[in-house]
């Protein structure tokens, strides 16, 4: 597996995915108040997060994913360790999905996100029910994944252009 750590060659792609990250956490933030789309959460941060959580084997990857959870908890008026600790627990799931999609299809890939973004909307509703304060509606909650689930594809293989430039960094 290739490593984030830098060298010559993969100086300028290593960032994209966190650069990604950080775009959609902007995005999201941005007041829409298009029919119900107001209340959605889609979480396009989580196909870079997906992309993050196979390729990035370097110890300081947790750390940065929850710097920008908190980011992600400040924009969105949410108690902070929200969407940082959501950040954390995905990438965990990710990385534990390495082994087994080391030579997958693109539809193992997709099917993969499906189960894992899913798994993380439901600890996220749990989180909120837990939280109290928190008032998740159910409906929107569920389309908002199924609508990230819709829009991986799309993200996903302009990501995978990067790999490359990731495969040239350093090895073990």
């Amino acid at each position: 597996m290739s490593r984030f750590r830098s060298t010559n060659e993969a100086r300028g792609g290593m960032f994209v995915p966190y650069l990604l990250v950080l775009f959609f956490i902007l995005v999201e933030s941005v007041p829409v108040n298009f029919f119900f789309s107001g209340q959605l959460k889609i979480g396009l941060y989580f196909v870079p997060l997906f992309f993050i959580g196979l390729t990035a084997e370097s110890d300081a990857t947790p750390i940065s994913l929850a710097v920008l959870g908190l980011v992600n908890d400040i924009l969105s008026e949410m108690p902070l360790g929200f969407w940082s600790s959501l950040f954390v627990i995905f990438y965990l799931l990710c990385m534990s999905q390495r082994n087994i999609l080391a030579t997958a299809s693109f539809g193992s890939f997709w099917v993969t996100f499906s189960v894992l973004i899913s798994m993380t909307y439901l600890v996220a509703y749990l989180l909120a029910l837990m939280i109290g304060d928190l008032h998740l509606a159910t409906v929107p909650f569920l389309l908002s994944a199924f609508v990230c689930v819709l829009f991986f594809p799309l993200l996903y293989f302009p990501l995978s252009l990067f790999r490359e430039a990731l495969s040239a960094s350093e090895r073990n």
